[in-house]
């Protein structure tokens, strides 16, 4: 142990004689270790680290599937009510089955409306998480009964911004959606459920479902989630579920819906692995994007230590001299490359704590479970074992001159060799070109996220964004029980708005593109014949609006016309729909004057207009189709939950201000919420592909520059240690031409190599990136010709500098020297 101290020591005088060779060291690890930490702090939070539930492993996501639909099918689909309620009494395989639906709850009871997040659940499910309140109670089974009163358990941050934080909280009754609710309890700060939403969950309430009086069948909109029995497998329960769903198959009556193995399955999957499953591939591939990093930046600190070994010839020749054994040289080059290292990674986790603040402020959503991201144990242990790992591997590379050169050889060089081993240079020169090949595959695959991303910007979503003011407004439910009383206040709403000063024009939709939530509604079709893999009478998204909408989001008139205030209650029942709509079910014809009946049920309503597709499930997603109702007239009436669009030219804010005094007016116990500029929607909407074309640009950037670090500190080396020869080449004749020519062959052939055979990695590579790839090929031709291209200029201009130093060598100074 002292004699590793004393190497520990005797590293670091090396060091602090030769502070310039010790700070490009550690700047490169530290940018390296930094970058490494910084994403597998994200990789472990997200990735493998367990859910905070008690025994989150046994925890199973469940969803239903129609695989007839079209355009593949609805795939992780919700449960209605009565399927849930089959699922629960029939199968065998769960300790407990428990469904929920997130949705907004309206809080009042304190000084000003408040509007939450909420999940409203079956009883047992906060239970079934195993996670206690800091105080008073989780809901229970008996609070889940329909006739029992409302409760709901609180977020600590709501508890904080809403009630100050209280002791006395629970008992409080406050009002929650116009219905009197008594809060029986506040969760731990770090609870979150369900985890991985953009907008978690403030307030968890009974569902109270009615066995008796559950609801359609066909009325699919729960998430359910099952802990599996202690001795049953994930498998086993899904054989279940499927045994049951063959069975209601075959027993089901044709005119009702039901479960059946050819349509309508069950399918279920790991918890954990559903709510990381979108983000997945891209952690990933950052992971692999820090790691190319870390080598080069380790490739770039072995040529340094090589560079140092090769002017240590004469201390290394004299050690060996006086007995040290080769041993004794590797364990001092490795306690080098260790101190080197560890000294990097205090300047790494410096960086990685500043970048994963810059992660979690640009994140916007990008990444689930956000919060829980940080340094902890687990990082700072792999953060060790990099850097000691890291610094044995580079530590190892000087003793390549002990490789190959005797004691005799090093004495010999170290009196008045001019240049270090051929094996020394050709090895030096391999990690330069592996430089190279890292940063160029690094590019390519930047390349193509930049391209997707330049290719998302020019999706034309059908709405003009600019200038358009959006907030959300929803109508308490025990309040407002029936579709008079909700268009009553739509109305008004609907015409103070336009009334206000600096608004242009208003209107009220019930959702917002680009991200719906899919309606997938069954429609009928006056005159429409289904065919075998045909389109199925059923409607993608519904929408309710008012007169003015389009024009408002400046939505294109395709043809026909637009809705007025003359659709009102009363008057014949009118539909505008979206091309997709059109072209799907009349073809090529007119679908103006068709009838169509939303939701299969009366009245019959008259196409009037079609209006240009707009992306509701997704910028990057197919357009599906979209049919808009009036939302004065039967079939578009009853929404408690609408918003308000305003185009105009005061700011968003102002506007949203305006807004809630005109509300407060009208009814005060309702809140404004959710107010943003479309701008920022379609910027929201964006913010994964931006968040990852960023982090790969900031990653690819760094290789880039410690790619070309390396190429110059190689060259300028090579010339610093031949600049006699060179000399002497042109004191006998040789033009400075040549000369530069000779190093720029050089610096050529390294860049053509790592360039060649980085741009076959990133071939088979970029594969791996299709799934984060929008309107572009994993293989994209423009991306594979201009990087490598690039890449190869900027590296030959790198390589110019020391080529110019070598034609600036006297060759008077050459031959005085000879």
């Amino acid at each position: 142990m002292q004699t590793l101290l004393n190497d520990f020591r005797y590293g670091l005088r090396i060091l602090v004689r030769n502070p310039g060779f010790a700070l490009a060291a550690v700047i490169c690890l530290g940018l390296g270790i930094g970058a490494t930490t910084a994403i597998f702090s994200v990789v472990n939070a997200v990735l493998l680290r367990p859910l905070p539930y008690v025994q989150p492993q046994r925890l199973v996501k469940i969803y239903s599937e129609f695989g007839k639909f079209p355009g593949g099918g609805l795939r992780r689909f919700w449960v209605s009510p009565p399927e849930y309620l089959d699922l629960k009494r029939e199968t065998k395989s769960w300790e407990s089955l428990d469904g929920w639906v997130n949705g907004g709850a309206n809080l009042t009871g304190q000084s000003q409306p408040v509007r939450a997040t909420a999940s409203f659940i079956t009883g047992g499910l906060l239970k079934s998480l195993g996670v206690s309140p800091i105080l008073g109670r989780t809901i229970t089974p008996e609070d889940d009964d329909p006739k029992s009163n409302a409760v709901a358990n609180i977020s600590y941050g709501l508890w904080q911004r809403v009630f100050g934080g209280r002791r006395d909280i629970v008992g409080k009754e406050v009002q929650l959606n116009g219905k009197s609710t008594v809060i029986i309890g506040v969760m731990p700060k770090e609870f979150s459920f369900p985890p991985g939403e953009v907008d978690p969950p403030e307030v968890w309430t009974a569902l109270q479902l009615d066995p008796a009086k559950p609801g359609g069948r066909g009325s699919h909109f729960l998430y359910l989630l099952g802990r599996l029995q202690p001795h049953v497998s994930p498998q086993q329960a899904q054989a279940e579920m499927e045994s049951l769903v063959k069975y209601w198959g075959e027993t089901g009556s044709a005119k009702e819906h039901h479960f059946s193995p050819d349509n309508h399955t069950i399918v279920s999957y790991p918890f954990q692995s559903e709510v990381v499953s979108n983000v997945r591939p891209a952690l990933l591939m950052l992971m692999g994007a820090v790691c190319f990093v870390l080598l080069i930046a380790c490739v770039n600190v072995a040529n340094l230590l090589l560079a140092r070994a090769e002017s240590r010839q004469r201390e290394i020749a004299v050690r060996t001299a006086i007995g040290a054994s080769s041993w004794r040289l590797l364990r001092q080059f490795i306690a080098e490359g260790i101190l080197l290292s560890l000294m990097g990674a205090v300047l790494g986790l410096g960086l990685a704590f500043t970048g994963l603040y810059i992660i979690k402020l640009t994140n916007a959503g990008s990444i689930p479970r956000a919060s829980e991201i940080g340094i902890d144990s687990t990082v700072l242990l792999v953060a060790l074992l990099v850097s000691i790992f890291t610094g044995v591997i580079f530590g190892l590379a000087p003793l390549l001159h002990l490789a190959v050169k005797n004691v005799h050889g090093l004495l010999k060089d170290a009196a008045g060799a001019t240049s270090g081993s051929a094996a020394a240079q050709n090895f030096r020169r391999g990690l330069v070109a592996f430089e190279i090949f890292g940063a160029m595959v690094l590019l390519i695959c930047c390349g193509l996220m930049v391209r997707a991303f330049w290719k998302l910007q020019e999706v034309d979503i059908g709405v003009n964004p600019h200038g358009v003011a959006t907030m959300r407004v929803t109508l308490p439910s025990a309040v407002y029980s029936d579709n008079q009383k909700i268009e009553s206040l739509w109305s008004r709403l609907y015409e103070r708005v336009n009334r206000l000063p600096g608004v242009q024009s208003a209107a009220l939709v019930s959702g917002l593109a680009p991200a719906r939530r899919v309606n997938a509604n069954d429609t009928d079709i006056e005159g429409f014949v289904p065919r075998k893999d045909g389109p199925m009478q059923n409607v993608d998204f519904y929408q309710s609006v008012s007169s003015g909408y389009f024009e408002t989001m400046g939505i294109r008139l395709i043809e026909g016309r637009f809705f007025n205030a003359s659709d009102a209650k009363g008057a014949p029942d009118v539909i505008i729909v979206n091309q997709t709509m059109a072209r799907t079910f009349w073809g090529n014809e007119s679908p103006l004057g068709r009838r169509v009946r939303p939701g299969s049920t009366d009245p019959w309503c008259t196409v009037v207009g079609v209006v240009a597709d707009v992306k509701n499930a997704g910028i990057d997603k197919p357009t599906g189709t979209e049919l808009y109702l009036p939302y004065n007239q039967p079939q578009g009436a009853g929404n408690p939950g609408m918003y308000v669009v305003m185009r105009g030219k005061s700011d968003s804010l102002d506007l949203a201000m305006a807004v809630r005094r005109e509300l407060s007016d009208l009814d005060p116990t309702v809140p404004v919420s959710n107010v943003r500029s479309m701008d920022d929607v379609l910027a929201a909407a964006q913010s994964r592909p931006r968040f990852l074309t960023l982090l790969l640009t900031v990653f690819s950037g760094v290789a880039l520059a410690l790619a070309l670090v390396g190429i110059y500190g190689v060259l300028s080396y090579l010339v610093a240690r031949r600049s006699r020869e060179f000399g002497l080449r042109m004191a006998l004749g040789a033009p400075r031409q040549h000369v530069l020519g000779l190093v720029l062959k050089q610096g050529a052939g390294l860049a053509l190599a790592g360039v060649f055979f980085g741009w076959i990695a990133a071939l088979g590579i970029t594969r791996l990136m299709s799934s984060v790839l929008y309107g572009v090929r994993a293989v994209d031709p423009v991306t594979f010709i201009v990087m490598p291209l690039a890449l190869a200029s900027v590296a030959m201009l790198a390589s110019y500098v020391p080529a110019r130093r070598a034609t600036k060598v006297d060759p008077m100074v050459a031959l005085r020297y000879e």
